[in-house]
């Protein structure tokens, strides 16, 4: 239920009304923002892509020296959550979810802090699904905007 702002909103209230979203959410303005991500091009392709992952956990085996100086040689365990991921044929779209109160100037710092995680969510994807990673995004809701890692 998210091709329009009249279903979200539905969407939001039956979710409401079972007790799994809390009614300070189903409010005209988060709704909006839900179907500004929805109507943009990457909710798009979500809503027609065959093979999609959301909050999926993991755990791999990492070398710590691209974490930590001194770490040569040594494995670490690197576990998280993938908000979402797209998976496709020709590769791995990494999408994390922000809720930060931002504004289009803090984006830019905010996608700073927030980029290693994201790589790392990315490099465990594609060792788990041995596809490339085709992008990595990270979407903002308080400013209604992606930022792409590079």
């Amino acid at each position: 239920a998210c091709g329009s702002f009249e279903a979200i909103q539905g969407e939001l209230n039956r979710l409401c009304e079972k007790g799994i979203v809390a009614a300070e959410f189903v409010d005209e303005a988060v709704c909006r923002k839900i179907t500004a991500f929805f109507t943009s091009e990457m909710g798009k392709r979500i809503c027609n892509c065959g093979k999609i992952l959301r909050e999926f956990k993991f755990s791999v085996l990492v070398d710590g020296e691209q974490y930590a100086d001194g770490l040569k040689g040594e494995e670490i365990l690197l576990q998280g959550v993938v908000d979402f991921a797209l998976l496709e044929p020709d590769g791995i779209t990494v999408l994390d979810y922000k809720t930060d109160r931002a504004a289009e100037t803090d984006l830019p710092r905010l996608t700073e802090k927030y980029s290693a995680q994201v790589r790392a969510y990315a490099e465990a994807l594609s060792r788990i699904y041995k596809l490339p990673v085709k992008a990595m995004l990270i979407y903002f809701f308080s400013a209604g905007m992606f930022a792409e890692i590079t």
